[in-house]
């Protein structure tokens, strides 16, 4: 009887033990928008990259929560904060986008044609600096409660 009342026991505090647990470490989620779009650098649509959405102090939610999209070959993306597609916290954000090229790793050959691996070039921006960093950033956009699109366009 006693080992039937302890294996009852030790069910009943493994079976509760999800509900208890299912608060999550931060507490409530804060509210969300579905947030969508494109970007463009001078009208054409950015192939490769990620859109970072980042609260804006003051402006709506301070919750510090990033969200972020990849961008994918037709210059669209999805932002996700939690799960997958879920979003951005409301309120307005600081938008940057980061979009490198490829490095060049072979360097083109001399007059001679010999080729010199003395060096190799870095990575660039496909895009003007500003818009990766959130201090010279100048897009701002406002998520609203249920879908938002947005078309970025990024000028020279």
């Amino acid at each position: 009887m006693i080992k039937h009342q302890a294996a009852m026991m030790v069910l009943f505090l493994v079976g509760s033990t999800p509900i208890i647990g299912c608060g999550g470490s931060g507490g409530p989620r804060p509210p969300m928008g579905k947030v969508s779009g494109t970007v463009t650098h001078n009208g054409a649509p950015l192939t490769e990259g990620s859109v970072v959405f980042s609260p804006a102090q003051g402006k709506g939610s301070d919750t510090g929560h990033v969200a972020i999209g990849q961008i994918d070959s037709n210059g669209r993306f999805v932002l996700t904060t939690f799960n997958t597609g879920d979003g951005a916290v409301l309120g307005q954000h600081v938008v940057t986008i980061q979009a490198k090229t490829a490095p060049k790793t072979t360097p083109p050959p001399n007059p001679d044609g010999t080729i010199t691996f003395n060096y190799a070039l870095a990575a660039g921006s496909a895009i003007p600096a500003k818009y990766e960093n959130p201090e010279q950033s100048p897009l701002r956009y406002t998520v609203e409660p249920g879908s938002n699109t947005f078309e970025i366009d990024l000028t020279e």
